[in-house]
């Protein structure tokens, strides 16, 4: 499975700007989102996330590493996270906090 081209993903600066790879993936609330990791970010604080978060197509985050596609077919209030890009996905439960 694949992601399609016209999937918005939530990033951080640190993935698109600075080519760290994505390492933590949620598709909480079915909301796709792609980290660097999730303790990297003080998700709690609307300024720094105003000023770190970018929403991007998937497909630029997808060119850049292919092995994303292993999470395509993840379900809404799952997510995923690896130790290193290329390492196995492993997948949890994610649910919004609301």
């Amino acid at each position: 499975m694949t992601f399609p081209d016209n999937v918005g993903v939530m990033t951080c600066r640190c993935v698109m700007e600075r080519g760290k790879p994505v390492l933590f993936v949620s598709h909480a609330g079915g909301d796709w989102q792609m980290y660097c990791h999730d303790q990297s970010h003080d998700f709690n604080d609307e300024a720094a996330l105003k000023k770190e978060i970018l929403l991007v197509h998937a497909a630029h985050l997808i060119a850049r590493d292919q092995s994303l596609n292993a999470i395509a077919d993840l379900p809404v209030d799952m997510g995923a996270e690896r130790l290193a890009p290329g390492a196995e996905w492993s997948r949890f439960e994610d649910k919004d906090d609301d």
